[in-house]
């Protein structure tokens, strides 16, 4: 397989700085161990790299047709692009490939290995790391699902639930009585803490329906429902913390009654409740969150009405409520592994489940035709990406393609996933249809230099259409970026001065034009100084500090050191009685 893999492109994946740290590391013989192994789609590198935090880190890296396609590290980097590790070994492995060992795949390492001999592998493995005992008991239900065919389902008897309601109507009393008294519990500013008390109790439902018991489930939902809803006061609940939370409760519940094997006397009592829960609704409370628990419990499992033969005959709002019931049903086939019925009703139901679970099932080309079907960018995104660490690469470049033509909500994140892909193709037109996609929903510098980077001989036509997209108070720092960028250090004061709002705005291009413009930086640093010791607050004056370090640069660069030197020591004496502002400036 031909990888696409440049200094260029290595380059352009991190900033300047971990690009050039990481050409040291490289250089350096930083990395160690490297190894690659072979994948459907690509290859993997892993590799251990020497740290500054730390003795060492680990590294990964996955490598397709498209270029890189994921990275991992284990060091604490967390400024966007690539760490300087990461950069280290593309470095090493564009280079100097031969230098990595290839390594088996697990299930090749494991295969000659009988039953005995496993597990006493991870028994070894356990002893020598406790905390894989967790990992090894969570994985053992799903490998057992996956490992067994699925049977047709069979008639069961009732389940008898173990769950207490009046144990679960004390415990949420409890937790709504104590956010009411005691303040740590109910902290201001923030989603309250007892918050996450009561989304455990609604967690221990959710593991109840996930171990087949939805008639516990339902209980523990009921009860949260109807206690959060009867101590709920609207005027209290400020950020609508506790409204969200209720509103959350729809699906969790449609999916527990469409799992329960409730008779019709025990659904009917549960529906007229629940009608009346819903016609004493808090106004502050969203009802259509909720009404999917009204429409699950009307219609159950059965046949919905039609969309193409029924259109007119309901309401949109009614339509979008029975699409929510599809997907409850979705969700609860998916849980109890029934993909047959899955697969039949997504179909129907939701092209894009429909065509990730075919996708799962390793059913390519029945996915492929299938995602034609999808309407929405994101839900192309997604399909895209699966596709993609499938080894379909070209298959998921073509359907990001159809994505673009969408113009949805989800530009900035396609465009971005796209153009890297298409331009690693040889497809430049392409790269840049995409980065233009994405820099419309979301202007940024990095997407404007990669605009420009492609456009050629066009760029002149192409800038006056970027800078229109970037007129607004939001964009604001994107537009000082490009002045900054194009050199326009008049246009970049400009915008810094008029928008006064956004003070980080006056850094960035103070920083930026002191070679250039050091009269002006010299006037704005002393007046922003100047105010914020005016105010006499001690906290201010770090900040003031670093206003007096701008210009204290300004003037050097003018060569005028001595007049520098005169206004700081005239400061100082000025404020000789304010300890913590000398304390600031003591270094200037």
């Amino acid at each position: 397989m031909n990888i696409q893999l440049t200094e260029e492109i290595i380059r352009r994946r991190g900033s300047a700085q971990s690009y050039q740290k990481g050409r040291e590391y490289y250089n350096g013989g930083a990395i160690y161990d490297p190894s690659w192994q072979s994948t459907p789609g690509g290859v993997v590198l892993t590799a251990h790299c020497e740290g500054s935090s730390a003795p060492s880190y680990r590294l990964r890296v996955e490598l397709d047709a498209g270029g890189v396609q994921a990275v991992f590290c284990t060091c604490p980097y967390d400024w966007g692009g690539d760490c300087k590790h990461i950069v280290a070994l593309l470095l090493m492995y564009l280079h100097q490939p031969e230098e990595f060992s290839e390594q088996k795949s697990v299930a090749e390492l494991l295969a000659g290995l009988e039953k005995d001999a496993l597990l006493a592998l991870i028994t070894r493995l356990v002893q020598n790391n406790p905390d894989l005992y967790d990992v090894v008991e969570l994985a053992i239900p799903a490998v057992q699902s996956a490992s067994q065919p699925k049977a047709a389902a069979q008639p069961k008897e009732k389940h008898q639930t173990q769950v207490s309601e009046p144990f679960y109507h004390k415990q949420v009393k409890r937790i709504l009585k104590q956010s009411r008294y005691e303040e740590d519990y109910a902290e201001w500013g923030g989603a309250p803490a007892y918050l996450d008390d009561l989304k455990a109790v609604q967690q221990t439902a959710t593991q109840f329906l996930d171990a087949g018991d939805a008639e516990g489930a339902l209980i523990i939902l009921r009860v949260l429902l109807e206690e959060t809803l009867d101590d709920y006061d609207g005027e209290m609940d400020y950020d609508g913390d506790m409204a969200s939370f209720v509103q959350s409760l729809g699906m969790p519940l449609a999916e527990a009654i469409l799992s329960a094997e409730l008779d019709d006397s025990s659904r009917q009592e549960l529906q007229a409740s629940m009608q009346e829960i819903f016609d004493n609704l808090d106004e502050v409370i969203e009802a259509s969150d909720l009404e999917v628990i009204l429409a699950t419990l009307e219609y159950g499992w059965a046949e919905l009405p039609d969309k193409e033969a029924q259109w007119e005959e309901l309401e949109e709002e009614e339509w979008m409520l029975l699409d929510e019931l599809q997907q409850a049903r979705l969700n609860v086939l998916e849980r109890q592994g029934r993909s047959d019925e899955f697969l039949q009703l997504a179909e129907k139901a939701d092209p894009h489940r429909y065509t990730l679970k075919l996708l799962e099932l390793g059913q390519m080309d029945e996915a492929i035709a299938a995602s034609q079907l999808i309407e929405y960018d994101r839900d192309i995104l997604s399909v895209a990406k699966k596709l993609r660490e499938a080894g379909r690469l070209n298959d998921a470049i073509t359907l990001a393609q159809r994505g673009l033509e969408i113009k949805g909500s989800s530009m900035y994140e396609l465009g971005t996933w796209l153009a890297p892909l298409e331009e690693s193709q040889g497809k430049k037109e392409m790269a840049l249809l995409a980065y233009r996609a994405a820099y419309d929903a979301h202007p940024s510098i990095e997407l404007y230099r990669h605009i420009k980077r492609l456009s050629g001989f066009n760029w002149e036509n192409l800038r006056p259409a970027l800078l229109q997209k970037i007129s607004t108070a939001q964009t604001l720092g994107t537009l000082i970026d490009i002045h900054l960028e194009e050199h326009e250090w008049d246009a970049a004061i400009e915008l810094a001065e008029k928008e006064t709002w956004y003070g980080n705005l006056l850094e960035k291009v103070a920083d930026a034009v002191i070679p250039h413009r050091p009269d002006w930086v010299i006037r704005v640093a002393l007046k922003q100084a100047d105010a914020l010791i005016a105010k006499t607050q001690s906290n201010l004056y770090p900040a003031a500090a670093q206003w007096l370090g701008r210009a204290k640069k300004a003037y050097q660069h003018k060569g005028q050191e001595a007049e520098w030197n005169a206004y700081i020591a005239n400061l100082r004496t000025t404020y000789a009685r304010r300890p913590s502002l000398q304390k600031a400036i003591a270094n200037l």
